[in-house]
């Protein structure tokens, strides 16, 4: 019964707080899960990999795991990538995975800013096991648990298809993006009912303030945001990022209260190194909220490697072209 209310719980708040969509703090660190236009948005070629465990003291927690490749073909101006994603809960093996090839385009407005715009296919399956849910008709007044009399094979599996678009402008030191997933609002239910899966909108941005002014060092002050809408859910993730390079600090608050149904709150710090071509990034979710204390929190880990498999001999790129501002790119 224990598993059951949690399952009951765990999918409840997973689909009207994170809309069955992945929710992560390092946003940016997983940038085809947050703009299809950010494909691509590298100098040459990036791969990377993210992973998030949600709530770790409630029997495995809500667990995210996302990997991802893209290239940018700077001649043709178009860029492509392609995302693999898996999201699980521990209390039943709920899981549900995601296969997402997406293709941008950049036009340069003069020297001063880029736009660029993307879109994302989708083809996700979902699937859990029934075999560790506890029914009601299962208990026996002697205390045994007897086999259920509910047929749930049927309810076990659904598979679907998924698209997204969005957009981005940026130019040396401002970048503001929107996207939309969920285009065609996909059902998603696992019976003969449907449960049309809602739109998600993202709106994001930031300012990367250079203070080399004030110091001897390459310093920089990033405040950002990452705004989300999925039906009457809100939830605004603001703060800033201090980039000392090599190293990378971070604070954010998630869940300003700019509606009464925005009730996620957690204070979230981040800690990440980078050198020329790889970065690694951990982040830690402290629950403000009445779950505090219970669950443990959120924690998350991202690395990144860029690349050149054509092999070409380039000036960098603060040379030939505009830099994307957003950190860790």
């Amino acid at each position: 019964m224990k598993k059951f209310i949690l399952f009951i719980l765990f999918l409840f708040y997973s689909f009207f707080l994170n809309a069955q969509y992945i929710n992560y703090s390092q946003f940016y660190s997983s940038p085809h899960s947050l703009n299809p236009a950010l494909s691509g948005s590298g100098e040459f070629g990036r791969i990377g990999v993210i992973y998030r465990n949600q709530w770790p003291l409630i029997d495995n927690g809500y667990q995210f795991f996302t990997s991802w490749i893209d290239y940018n073909l700077s001649k043709s101006n178009f860029s492509f990538g392609i995302n693999f994603s898996n999201e699980k809960i521990g209390v039943n093996s709920l899981s549900t995975s995601h296969i997402s090839p997406s293709l941008s385009y950049e036009i340069n407005l003069g020297y001063d800013w880029v736009i660029r715009s993307g879109i994302q296919i989708s083809y996700t399956n979902s699937n859990f096991d029934s075999q560790n849910l506890l029914f009601y008709d299962q208990f026996q007044q002697n205390g045994s648990i007897n086999p259920t009399l509910e047929n749930l094979s049927a309810f076990e599996k659904v598979n679907y298809l998924n698209l997204a678009v969005g957009l981005i402008a940026y130019s040396n030191n401002v970048w503001l993006g929107a996207s939309i997933y969920n285009l065609p609002k996909p059902n998603i239910s696992y019976s003969d009912n449907i449960e049309n899966l809602a739109r998600l909108y993202s709106f994001h941005g930031g300012y990367n303030l250079k203070l080399n002014k004030v110091s001897k060092h390459n310093l920089s002050l990033v405040p950002a945001f990452n705004f989300r809408i999925i039906s009457n859910i809100s939830q605004l993730d603001l703060g800033s990022y201090l980039n000392l390079n090599p190293i990378l600090f971070g604070i954010f608050y998630r869940g300003i209260p700019i509606s009464s149904n925005n009730s996620i709150e957690s204070i979230i710090g981040i800690l990440g190194v980078k050198n020329r071509n790889f970065s690694v990034s951990y982040t830690y979710d402290y629950s403000l909220s009445e779950l505090k204390g219970l669950t443990g929190g959120a924690h998350e880990i991202s690395l990144i490697y860029q690349f050149n498999f054509l092999g070409k001999k380039l000036p960098p790129k603060n040379v030939r072209l505009l830099q994307c501002p957003i950190p860790n790119f």
